[in-house]
């Protein structure tokens, strides 16, 4: 549904960060897409354990997938932009990714990093991602951090921007499970005195790269 309402017409590769439903819940939706449209295996890239739960979950859609496993520190590149698997904090073999397309058109975010699933960063992976250009980062809950073994609470991502002296924040994986209830409107006037430099992520935001 969010491919569709961002015009995506096409799907040529798909990236995944780890074994999760909510991360992997949608693969079935690209059935059709391949049996019909493209008549070709989707290819997909994943750790060897998210690429076995997908394979366990959905046997249906083997003959339209084309699997490539991912391994930490190995970037992959399509199209002009690297993509680099870096270990994240959330459960067995889930990753984030360093996001970079250098050259001349490249408009200013040449560093993007994604990591909607993480805890506290480790020392590596943190130096990896230093200064760069965005953030995408967990936000999982407000108040008291239910899971802080896989997850961040919004004070938490915040310190972790500001470590990581990233030039531009968004937060997200915002869920319902807080422990102090909060409101869009009052995260937007919590995040107002970073002008700018840490906000909510929305449906339908654009990052130019």
């Amino acid at each position: 549904m969010q491919l569709s309402l961002a015009g995506a017409k096409d799907v040529n590769q798909v990236l995944l960060t780890h074994q999760h439903f909510d991360h992997i819940g949608g693969i079935p939706h690209l059935e059709f897409y391949s049996r019909i449209k493209t008549t070709q295996p989707v290819k997909i890239y994943a750790g060897g354990l998210t690429l076995a739960t997908i394979a366990r979950q959905f046997p249906f859609m083997q003959d339209v997938l084309e699997p490539h496993e991912l391994f930490a520190w190995q970037p992959v590149k399509f199209d002009g932009v690297r993509y680099t698997p870096l270990p994240a904090t959330h459960g067995t073999e889930t990753f984030g990714f360093l996001i970079e397309k250098t050259g001349e058109s490249a408009l200013g975010n040449k560093r993007i990093a994604y990591f909607p699933d993480t805890g506290p960063l480790s020392t590596e992976t943190a130096d990896a991602l230093k200064g760069v250009d965005v953030l995408i980062i967990d936000s999982s809950f407000h108040g008291k951090n239910r899971k802080p073994e896989g997850h961040l609470n919004i004070d938490e991502a915040i310190e972790q921007a500001e470590l990581l002296g990233a030039k531009k924040t968004f937060l997200t994986h915002f869920t319902m499970h807080y422990d102090e209830p909060i409101t869009a409107y009052e995260l937007q006037e919590l995040l107002a005195p970073y002008q700018g430099k840490i906000l909510a992520a929305n449906d339908g935001l654009e990052i130019p790269l």
